[in-house]
């Protein structure tokens, strides 16, 4: 039998035969080839090492399941209401040949206008801005000094509506000057309803000119002009309101990538499956939603599962958000997906790690029924996420629980005296499963680079009469590790240990419990060559 032998006595030993070496030049090392026990690791698998934590719930009696949201789509505020650049031109010439005069002061051109937003079918009485701007350029061909005036008569904040006045130097027809001016237009209201209040995205504009009144009398004909352009930039709405219309947008099928499964492998026989569909509305608006379908897509078998469901074959209505005036409460409509109408059982188990999903939205499908009192806020948005609920109550084949273990072992890659041996793996297993263990010596990328043999079953933890462990399963497994395996050991320092738990021998769905675990300890039963490769 081989005998323990403690790190400390190593060293004594590696250190004695260095004494040796250095006092008898002319003799070669001395060797020593020994057996020695050591333990290398100790470890444990839990249902966290299956499914994230943040992913599991735990009842009061320790019952544990999987509580997940998986967001599937979102349509925020660009995509329902996008107000394009607009610029608009505002020339002044004399109809006439002129000449005219006009005296210092004296106001000569009046231009009472609108400025038309092209929305589409969106219809806005309202809009509060949250950032943006617009950009004057006047462009003055007179031999005089101008000034020009700008002004929203419907753009207020704080009480006062925007105007602007600008100092328009003197210029001619073949070299006019050119004034520019730029107003942030961050926190205005704008009254979309035009000058008589009885429009939509009409915004009232004024603008006249003025001889300055410290100057001279200006002489003009119809060779002379003043051309303004007006440009709004990157209006970003805070608020809007008005009439929405009715619009039916396509959402492009696309796919969501799933975590909840990503680490489990096998099969599972779930006894009980509960799912919504919770679609959350942030608009002022009644819509109407036609999913034409959600998959469950397993990349690593190719296997899909679409759900079946009377969310999926038919529209589903979806209320509006409730304005506050200064906020809003999203509606949140959730249908209900369970075993008595739906495939969500075979859909899960399918064990996704893609969701797939196509779907049309129809904003207002019976019309103006608010008659103009639509609305939104920068932060409305319409989400629709997939909540899936799991009492860990299954049946499981092939159910894969797997780790990473560091391995510290003495030497260096390139210089250790461990040449061969038998890993020995002593199991406590409180899973209501047995588990084949499997030990694969891997890489810093987790590739594995030599699988060890032969490996064993750790019987499962005895059952009370409600189903509940009161006794662990166990096992001491036994693994070879060769000289070549040893050393790929040395260079990788890391072992992957895979539990795969059957319930085969069950007809009954287990639950599984919070403090299920299998305890896991490593020894090594080695060959040790003192002075020999190290």
């Amino acid at each position: 039998m081989p005998r323990p032998l403690p790190r400390i006595l190593a060293i004594v030993l590696t250190a004695f035969s260095l004494l040796v070496m250095g006092c008898r030049k002319d003799q070669p090392k001395p060797t020593w080839d020994m057996d020695v026990v050591a333990p290398l690791a100790r470890t444990s698998l839990t249902i966290g090492d299956l499914v994230p934590d943040s992913l599991l719930d735990t009842d009061a009696n320790g019952n544990v399941g999987i509580l997940s949201t998986l967001h599937l789509f979102s349509l925020s505020l660009d995509t329902i209401l996008a107000i394009p650049d607009t610029s608009l031109l505002y020339a002044y010439a004399l109809p006439f040949p002129g000449p005219v005069s006009f005296p210092p002061g004296s106001t000569f051109n009046t231009n009472d206008d609108v400025t038309r937003f092209d929305l589409q079918n969106l219809h806005l009485t309202k809009l509060a801005v949250r950032s943006g701007r617009v950009d004057i350029a006047i462009s003055n061909m007179m031999n005089g000094n101008i000034i020009g005036n700008f002004a929203l008569p419907g753009a207020t904040s704080g009480g006062s509506t925007l105007e602007l006045q600008l100092a328009l130097p003197p210029g001619t027809p073949s070299s006019p000057s050119v004034t520019t001016t730029t107003r942030e237009l961050n926190g205005y209201l704008f009254d979309l309803r035009g000058p008589d209040l009885n429009a939509t995205n009409a915004l009232a504009t004024h603008l006249w000119y003025a001889n300055s009144p410290d100057g001279n009398a200006v002489t003009i004909t119809d060779m002379d002009s003043l051309l303004a352009w007006v440009t709004y930039h990157d209006i970003i709405p805070e608020f809007a309101s008005g009439s929405f219309g009715t619009r039916e947008m396509e959402v492009e099928p696309a796919t969501v990538e799933l975590e909840l499964f990503k680490h489990i492998t096998g099969t599972l026989d779930l006894a009980q499956v509960d799912a919504r569909l919770i679609i959350r509305n942030g608009l002022g608006v009644d819509a109407q939603a036609r999913i034409h379908h959600i998959r469950s897509i397993n990349t690593r078998t190719g296997t899909t599962v679409d759900l079946f469901a009377p969310l999926t074959s038919n529209p589903l209505n979806i209320n509006r958000a409730v304005d506050l005036g200064s906020g809003f409460i999203p509606a949140a409509n959730t249908f209900a997906v369970g075993q008595g109408n739906s495939n969500i059982e075979q859909f899960l188990e399918n064990l996704p790690d893609q969701i797939g999903y196509a779907l049309d939205l129809i904003i207002n499908p019976l019309g103006d029924i608010s008659n103009g009192h639509d609305f939104l806020y920068h932060d409305s948005k319409v989400t629709v996420d997939l909540e899936v609920e799991i009492p860990l109550r299954l049946i499981a084949t092939n159910l894969t629980l797997a780790k990473l273990v560091d391995i510290d072992l003495p030497g260096t890659a390139e210089a250790h005296a461990w040449n061969s041996g038998i890993l020995h793996l002593f199991a406590e297993n409180g899973f209501p499963f047995s588990a084949a263990v499997q030990l694969e010596v891997v890489n810093a990328s987790g590739e594995t680079m030599a699988l060890l043999d032969p490996g064993g079953t750790v019987p499962a933890g005895v059952l009370d009469g409600n189903g509940i462990v009161v006794q662990p399963g166990t096992a001491r497994i036994d693994f070879r590790i060769g000289a070549d395996k040893m050393n790929l050991l040395h260079q990788s320092g890391q072992l992957r240990v895979k539990a795969v738990f059957n319930t085969a021998d069950q007809s009954d769905h287990v639950q599984i419990k919070d403090d299920y675990r299998m305890d896991l300890q490593l020894t090594m039963d080695a060959n040790w060559v003192v002075n020999g490769n190290e």
